[in-house]
C-alpha cells in the first residue's frame, strides 16, 4: 500500500459511501411512502362523519311491540318516549309501515323513527330518505345489526332516544334493491333460499348449512342466477350465492364476526361464490374457504335469473323481485339521529382512540370534499 494512500482504495471507499447514502435515501423514501399509505388508510377508517347538532321539535316513532319477543314493552319504551315528548304509533297487524311513516310526516313530524327489527327499519328509513327528514331507530329487534354498526347500545335500547334530547345528525349511506331500501345486506342464491325457509328464524346457521349441502349435491337448485359482472369486469355465467351489503363488512371477531368499518363510504360490498364445495365437506368449511369465493366493491350490481322472479333476503326478510334486478348505493342519502358523540362503524381498539381524537379535533380528510 502506498504511504500517500491507494487511489483505487479511495475510489472504492467513495463508491461505498455513495451506495450507503443511496440506500439510506431509498429507505427514507420507502418509509415516507409506507407511512403515507398507512395514514391515508387510517384516515379512510377514522375520518370524521358529516355531523351537525340535531334540531328536531316534533319527532314521531313507530313501535313494533312484538319485535324481539316484546322488548319494547319489557323496557317500557312507549312511556319513556312519551316522557321525552316523542309521539308514538303502535304498529297493528295489517298496518302498512310506509303509509304510517308518510302520514306521520304529513301530520307535522320533522323526524321519523322506528323501534323494531332491521327489516322494519329499512322501510321507514326509505320514507325518511324520500321525504328528506331525519331518521332514528331503537334496537328492540332480535339481532339489531344496523343499530350495532350505527354505534347504538343494543343492551340499552332506551339510550337511543338520547338522540332526540341531545343528539347529532349524521349523513350515511343506504342501499337500494329494486324499489326497496336496505340498510344492511341483500342475499341471493343459496343464502336467499335459506332465508325463505320457515326454520331460518329460529335456526339460522343450521338452515344455511342444510341449504348449502342440498345445493352442493344438486347444482340445478342454484343455476338460476347468471350474467353477473365480477370484480375485474369478467362475466359470471352461473353464480350459486351472492351477498351484497351497504358498505363493506370486515371481520370483527366474536360475537358478531362481521361489522362495517364505515357507513358512508359510498360502496356496495359484494361477495360471490362461483362454485360450491363437495357435499361431504360443507360442514367443515367457512364461506371464505370456498374455492370460488370472490369479494370486491362497486356502486352498482345487476343480476339476471332464468326465472321471472329473483328470491332474495333483504335485511333478513324473505322477498322476491322481478328479473333483472338492479342493486345500488345512495351515498350519504340518509339523515340519521344518534346520541351526541356516537360514532358509527367498527374500529379496532387502537383506531377507536384515534377516531375519537379526530372527531374532537375535526381533523382529517374533509368528508364533504372527499379528499
Amino acid at each position: 500500500m502506498n504511504q500517500h494512500g491507494d487511489p483505487v482504495s479511495s475510489t472504492a471507499s467513495r463508491a461505498m459511501r455513495r451506495r450507503v447514502l443511496l440506500a439510506m435515501a431509498l429507505a427514507a423514501v420507502g418509509s415516507v411512502w409506507f407511512w403515507r399509505r398507512k395514514l391515508l388508510s387510517l384516515f379512510s377508517h377514522i375520518g370524521p362523519y358529516i355531523r351537525s347538532a340535531s334540531s328536531v321539535e316534533n319527532p314521531t316513532m313507530i313501535v313494533n311491540r312484538w319485535s324481539g319477543d316484546g322488548k319494547a314493552e319489557s323496557f317500557g319504551l312507549v312511556a319513556h318516549a312519551e316522557s321525552l315528548g316523542i309521539r308514538t304509533i303502535l304498529l297493528e297487524p295489517g298496518d302498512d309501515l310506509t303509509q304510517l311513516a308518510h302520514e306521520a310526516i304529513d301530520g307535522g313530524a320533522d323526524a321519523i323513527g322506528m323501534a323494531g327489527g332491521d327489516g322494519s327499519l329499512g322501510l321507514v328509513a326509505g320514507v325518511a330518505a324520500e321525504r328528506d327528514v331525519p331518521f332514528f331507530c331503537v334496537p328492540v329487534g332480535t339481532r339489531n345489526h344496523f343499530a350495532l354498526d350505527l354505534g347504538l347500545d343494543r343492551d340499552d335500547p332506551l339510550s337511543a332516544l338520547d338522540a332526540l334530547v341531545d343528539g347529532d345528525e349524521l349523513r350515511i349511506d343506504y342501499g337500494t334493491v329494486g324499489d326497496r331500501v336496505f340498510l344492511n345486506n341483500v342475499s341471493l342464491g343459496v343464502y336467499a333460499a335459506a332465508v325463505h325457509r320457515d326454520s331460518y328464524r329460529g335456526e339460522k346457521v343450521r338452515t344455511i348449512a342444510a341449504v348449502l349441502t342440498e345445493a352442493a349435491a344438486d347444482p340445478a337448485m342454484v343455476e338460476g342466477l347468471h350474467d353477473m359482472k365480477g370484480p375485474h369486469g369478467e362475466q359470471y355465467s352461473r353464480v350459486p350465492m351472492v351477498l351484497i351489503s351497504n358498505n363493506r363488512y370486515s371481520f370483527s371477531g366474536p360475537p358478531d364476526y362481521g361489522r362495517r368499518v364505515r357507513m358512508d363510504a359510498g360502496v356496495l360490498g359484494i361477495a360471490a361464490a362461483t362454485s360450491l364445495p363437495d357435499p361431504d365437506t360443507v360442514a367443515k368449511i367457512t364461506l371464505g374457504d370456498l374455492a370460488g369465493w370472490h369479494e370486491w366493491e362497486d356502486d352498482h350490481l345487476r343480476i339476471e335469473t332464468d326465472d321471472p322472479e329473483v328470491l332474495t333476503g333483504v335485511d333478513g326478510e324473505a322477498l322476491s323481485f322481478a328479473s333483472p334486478l338492479e342493486i345500488g348505493i345512495r351515498h350519504r342519502g340518509l339523515r340519521v339521529l344518534v346520541p351526541a358523540g356516537v360514532r358509527p362503524g367498527y374500529l379496532p381498539p387502537g383506531e377507536a382512540i384515534a377516531a375519537r381524537l379526530f372527531d374532537v379535533a375535526a381533523i382529517g380528510p374533509n368528508p364533504e370534499s372527499g379528499r
